[in-house]
C-alpha cells in the first residue's frame, strides 16, 4: 500500500457554499465530487499465500514464490506477523512497544529485509560458473574424505558429512550437497569470477520490486572488502563463499529471483506484486539482456542435477518427492551456519541455544520442463534444509498446483448468437 499510495488514495471532494446568518446552506456555489483511488490487481494467488502462512505456522521465516515467465509474486510471507488492525484507530504505546521489542521481530519483513547466508542453495549457480570459467568439468571428480585443506594452512574446511561423500563429480556434488567439492571449485574459480558470475542472477543488489524497504543483501568481492574493511581477501574466504557462507548474504526474495532465472535458463524477470492498475495491465519492465552460456546445454545439466536433488535416492530433498501430485520439481537444499564452530568442536543442535542453530533453506521450481512457479523458503534456526524447509516448499507447491487445477476445472461460457 505504501508503494502505490498515490494511486490508491483517490481525491477528496469539496464544495463552496453560501449560508445565511444562522449557518444554513442557501446555495452551493461550486462542487467537486470525490474520486476513488485506482483498483490494483495482484499476481498473488490466494491459496498459495495462505498455504505459505499455514506451512510456516509456529516458526520464524519467510516464503517467496515467483511466476518465472512474468516475475509476478504469487506468495510473499514473513512470520511471525502482526495484526494490522491494531494500527487502524491508533495503537497504544504498550502494544507497540511489545511488537517493536519482541525478540521474534514481527515488524521485520524477513522476505524483503532479512539478510541470510544462502548456504548450499547457491551451489547450482556456483557449479554453472565453474563450468563456464573452466574451473571444473562435468567429468572431473574428486575424492571427498570429509574435509578440504589449503596448502600451508592448518585449518580443516569441513564437509557437512563428517565421513565424506567419497568420489563425486559436479552432478553428484549438487545432488548430495558435497561441500568439499565446492571448496575446491571455489578455490579454482577465485572470488572475482564467483562475484562476476553470480551478480547477474540478482545477488548483491535490490530487485526493485514494487515494495518498500527492500535490502540489497551482500555479494562479497576483493574490492568490497578492501573498500569497507581496508583488508585483503584471503583464500579461505573464497572457499566458504563457494558454499554460501562467510560474508555473502541474500534475502529470500533474491533467492526466489535467482531460482526463477535458473528455471528460465538465463532469461531475467522483474519481481512485481501488481499486474494491473485500474483494469490496465502494467507494461513488462525492461530487465536487460539474458544470461548466456558458452554451451546452452549446461542449463539442462544443472537443472537435471537439481531435479535429482528431489527425485534421486541420494538427493538431499528426496523426502518430499513421495506422492507428488502430478508435477516434478527441481530444487536445492541449504543449511546456513549461524554460530561459528571451533576446529576441535562438533556441531550439536541439542547443545546450542535455539537462536544460534542453523537456518534451513530450500529453493526450487516446478514443473521442471515448463516452470510455472519458483520458490524460496527460509526457516530461521530450523536446522537442515532438507528436513525443515523443503517440506514447507512442498506444502506451498501442492497448494499452487491444486489452485491451477481448480482454475482449469472451472467451466467457461461464451455468448452464442441465436439463429
Amino acid at each position: 500500500e505504501a508503494f502505490y499510495e498515490d494511486r490508491l488514495h483517490g481525491q477528496v471532494g469539496f464544495q463552496t457554499i453560501e449560508t445565511d446568518a444562522r449557518g444554513r446552506i442557501t446555495k452551493v456555489l461550486e462542487r467537486t465530487d470525490p474520486t476513488p483511488g485506482d483498483n490494483l490487481q495482484l499476481f498473488m494467488d490466494l491459496n498459495t499465500q495462505l498455504a505459505a502462512v499455514d506451512a510456516l505456522q509456529g516458526r520464524r521465516g519467510a516464503v517467496v514464490a515467483i511466476e518465472p515467465q512474468t516475475g509476478g509474486i504469487l506468495a510473499l510471507v514473513s512470520v511471525p506477523g502482526f495484526n494490522s488492525n491494531l494500527f487502524v484507530t491508533g495503537i497504544d504505546y504498550a502494544s507497540y512497544d511489545a511488537l517493536q521489542n519482541s525478540r521474534a521481530r514481527p515488524l521485520f519483513n524477513r522476505a524483503l529485509q532479512g539478510r541470510y547466508p544462502p548456504g548450499s542453495t547457491i551451489k547450482p549457480i556456483v557449479g554453472l560458473g565453474g563450468i563456464e570459467t573452466g574451473a571444473t568439468t562435468w567429468d572431473y571428480s574428486i575424492y571427498d574424505p570429509g574435509f578440504y585443506k589449503l596448502e600451508n594452512d592448518a585449518r580443516f574446511y569441513r564437509d557437512w558429512k563428517k565421513w565424506g561423500h567419497g568420489v563425486v563429480n559436479l552432478h553428484d556434488a549438487i545432488v548430495q550437497s558435497c561441500d568439499t567439492y565446492f571448496y575446491e571449485l571455489a578455490f579454482n574459480m577465485g572470488i572475482d569470477d564467483i562475484h562476476d558470475f553470480m551478480a547477474p542472477f540478482g545477488f548483491g543488489k535490490r530487485t526493485n520490486v514494487d515494495l518498500i524497504n527492500e535490502s540489497k543483501g551482500l555479494l562479497p568481492s576483493r574490492f568490497w572488502k578492501k573498500a569497507t574493511r581496508n583488508m585483503p581477501w584471503f583464500p579461505g574466504e573464497t572457499l566458504i563463499t563457494g558454499i554460501g557462507q562467510g560474508y555473502m548474504l541474500a534475502t529470500p526474495l533474491q533467492l526466489a529471483l535467482s531460482t526463477a532465472i535458473l528455471a528460465n535458463k538465463g532469461e531475467k524477470v522483474q519481481p512485481r506484486m501488481v499486474k494491473a492498475i485500474g483494469g490496465l495491465p502494467l507494461p513488462t519492465p525492461d530487465v536487460g539482456d539474458p544470461i548466456t552460456l558458452k554451451n546452452p546445454d549446461n542449463w539442462d545439466r544443472i537443472i537435471e542435477a537439481m531435479r535429482d536433488v528431489v527425485h534421486s535416492a541420494k538427493g538431499t530433498a528426496r523426502g518430499i518427492s513421495k506422492d507428488l501430485p502430478g508435477y516434478d520439481l527441481a530444487g536445492k537444499t541449504g543449511t546456513a551456519q549461524v554460530l561459528g564452530i571451533k576446529q576441535d568442536e562438533e556441531y550439536d543442535a541439542d547443545k546450542i541455544a535455539e537462536w544460534h542453530r542453523d537456518h534451513a533453506l530450500f529453493v526450487g521450481f516446478a514443473p521442471v520442463n515448463n516452470p510455472k512457479i519458483a520458490i524460496a523458503v527460509l526457516v530461521e534456526n530450523g536446522g537442515g534444509g532438507g528436513s525443515t524447509a523443503a517440506p514447507v516448499a512442498r506444502q506451498v507447491l501442492d497448494a499452487y498446483f491444486e489452485s491451477l487445477q481448480q482454475d482449469a476445472d472451472v467451466p467457461t461460457t461464451r455468448a452464442v448468437q441465436a439463429p
